[in-house]
């Protein structure tokens, strides 16, 4: 698999998320725009195996399990902007391992990616 870290050119310092962030955003459903993501976006790949737990670490899974419904709309909202799904797919990833897309202040986007998920 590619290199996590992927956007426009070069990963953003705005770009930095934390796992309490990624379990907050699943847990609310939010995400970001995703028809705001065009091909001049900044896209910025994490793992969720780089980001800290803080010993919660079934926080996630069970965000994740809890919000089924928003992961599978999610997945359908990837699969619906070329620029995103390309990112994703170029990358290594499949759409399905894709967990939340969050804006980030500087106007760039972070795709958290559960590389764990088949």
């Amino acid at each position: 698999m590619s290199s996590a870290s992927s956007s426009s050119s070069s990963e953003q310092p705005g770009a930095k998320v934390n796992y309490g962030q990624v379990i907050s955003a699943l847990q609310a459903g939010k995400n970001a725009d995703l028809t705001a993501i065009t091909s001049t976006s900044t896209i910025n790949l994490v793992l969720v195996s780089d980001l800290k737990a803080n010993g919660n670490t079934s926080g996630l899974d069970n965000a994740l399990k809890k919000n089924a419904a928003d992961a599978a709309t999610l997945k359908t909202s990837v699969d619906a902007n070329a620029t995103l799904k390309a990112k994703v797919t170029d990358a290594g990833y499949t759409t399905d391992q894709v967990v939340a897309v969050l804006a980030n202040d500087d106007g760039s986007f972070t795709v958290v990616i559960n590389e764990q998920h088949p």
